[in-house]
């Protein structure tokens, strides 16, 4: 089996919970992530954590790609996280403005963009 194009892992230590995307999401990856999302999410008591997504290895997003994402950026909003950082890399300028732009039209406000 194919390894996930994503992984979640939560360091109750310092209060973040550690997601690395890849690669681009097939409609099965996309259903495995909300279910593993969800259990995370209900193992935490949010408020008090930072989601940090790691996409320096993300693809370019293609439009019904988008309406996903902004589902999960739904999903991180409602979960109520203290603050979402999503990490790119500097040659991310495109990804940099589809984050962006995702975050607004999904209402996520607490939203950090950093280069590395």
């Amino acid at each position: 089996m194919a390894q996930a194009p994503y992984s979640i892992q939560t360091n109750q230590a310092a209060k973040k919970v550690e997601m690395k995307v890849s690669g681009t999401f097939t409609p099965q990856d996309y259903q495995n992530f909300v279910r593993d999302y969800a259990k995370m999410a209900s193992s935490i008591d949010a408020g008090s954590f930072t989601l940090e997504v790691d996409c320096r290895d993300m693809d370019l997003l293609a439009t019904e790609e988008v309406e996903k994402l902004k589902g999960s950026f739904v999903s991180y909003k409602e979960t109520g996280f203290q603050k979402v950082v999503f990490i790119i890399s500097q040659s991310q300028t495109i990804i940099k403005m589809q984050l962006g732009r995702v975050a607004r039209e999904a209402g996520l406000a607490n939203v950090e963009i950093l280069t590395q």
